[in-house]
């Protein structure tokens, strides 16, 4: 199982560095919906299972690589 080591809740600083990602970028996933936190007073949550789901998705591995690849047309020739 993905992330068996980790406690079911993380700090969002906790979640950037299974990522492999900055906390700043962490928080902007988070912001833009696209990683799932939960709010407790002023803190943010982030559960296991949204890591789990981030991951799965293959549009995820563009938003973290920094320097997605690049694509160029093959000409027949």
């Amino acid at each position: 199982m993905l992330f068996r080591h980790l406690p079911d809740m993380l700090t969002v600083p906790q979640a950037a560095k299974e990522l492999r990602i900055g906390k700043n970028q962490a928080y902007e996933l988070i912001r833009q919906g696209k990683l799932m936190a939960i709010s407790v007073g002023r803190k943010l949550i982030v559960p296991k299972t949204a890591l789990i789901e981030f991951c799965k998705l293959d549009t995820n591995y563009l938003l973290l690589s920094p320097n997605p690849p690049k694509y160029s047309r093959l000409s027949g020739k």
